[in-house]
């Protein structure tokens, strides 16, 4: 359906960035709100008790699946809502465009494998940033909470429980939270601003910070960044969910394959570089960039260059 078949205005980007915001805050507390009473319904306890059940081994289906559904909900309502405002198709506001030349595919997937050096790198680069006794405590806390919780629900014993993992906490977090961050937000921003610049990089800081990871805050800004470029560049979402879930699946191939060993899987979620592979990832990550931008036949480079200058 298309804008100009329905009977509401179209809203500017301002008054869209609003809608964006509101309907955020209603369907974070209504995705909760289900997500919780359907875990409560099925084990038969109260509200207070489902985080306590939903992080023990037994129950990392169940945990997957509450997870994925709390996600679907949190972000899909927004995004559906920006694209409703917007002059267009709503599919095609949503950012689900077809992906104009195959040799994309084939850039995006060697960015995903250089993104994850960079990851690395800044995840190392975070480590050596000083910052007080107290908050350093806090997100030492913060990360083994969610260290927990991540162990909690990708218990894998069998190829089954693998591909249920790639679906539930790879494939679904890549798609809801692109058509949110990059199809919603960073298109808005833009629409907004004027400047592919300032939404890529305020997206990327809202991306990060929706992970309330203080370690993995500059490794996940990072990957904001090269996930806007690749949107900008392409305008076709699938090409960011690609990345995203290569990013995603990568981390959860790796977890199976060293599953049987606490160590190695305590280093796995580490992810940590040495420094000098950061300088690697980003000349490796401009130059892919470059021929991912000459392959989408991008023809907004000089505004996008003239936004960097400014």
């Amino acid at each position: 359906m298309r804008s100009e078949d329905r009977s509401l205005f179209h809203m500017t980007p301002g008054m869209r960035l609003a809608i964006f915001l509101g309907t955020t805050g209603i369907s974070l507390i209504l995705g909760a709100f289900i997500t919780f009473s359907l875990v409560a319904g099925y084990f038969h306890v109260g509200f207070t008790e489902t985080q306590r059940v939903l992080l023990q081994p037994q129950n990392a289906h169940i945990s997957l699946f509450a997870n994925a559904l709390a996600s679907v909900i949190a972000f899909l309502i927004p995004s559906f809502a920006v694209a409703f405002f917007t002059k267009g198709a709503i599919v095609s506001n949503m950012g689900f465009r077809p992906i104009n030349n195959p040799i994309q595919i084939q850039w995006v997937i060697l960015l995903a494998f250089s993104g994850l050096l960079l990851s690395g790198a800044l995840a190392s680069l975070t480590e050596l940033i000083p910052v007080p006794v107290n908050f350093k405590s806090w997100a030492n806390g913060l990360e083994a909470a969610y260290k927990k919780a991540l162990m909690a629900m990708t218990q894998m014993h069998s190829i089954g429980d693998l591909i249920i993992n790639l679906l539930a906490v790879a494939f679904i977090p890549a798609l809801v939270e692109e058509l949110y961050f990059r199809g919603a937000l960073q298109k808005t921003l833009k629409d907004w601003s004027g400047n592919a610049i300032i939404a890529i990089v305020i997206t990327s800081i809202v991306f990060s910070a929706f992970h309330f990871s203080y370690f993995g805050f500059l490794s996940r800004m990072g990957l904001g960044i090269v996930l806007g470029f690749i949107f900008e560049y392409s305008k076709s979402i699938w090409l960011s969910i690609l990345l995203h879930f290569i990013n995603n699946a990568v981390a959860i191939v790796t977890l199976y394959l060293v599953r049987a060993d606490a160590v190695k899987v305590d280093k796995v979620m580490d992810e940590n570089l040495p420094l000098y592979w950061g300088i690697v990832a980003v000349a490796l990550v401009a130059f892919l960039l470059i021929k991912l931008k000459t392959a989408s036949n991008y023809t907004n480079y000089a505004r996008l260059e003239n936004d960097i200058l400014e």
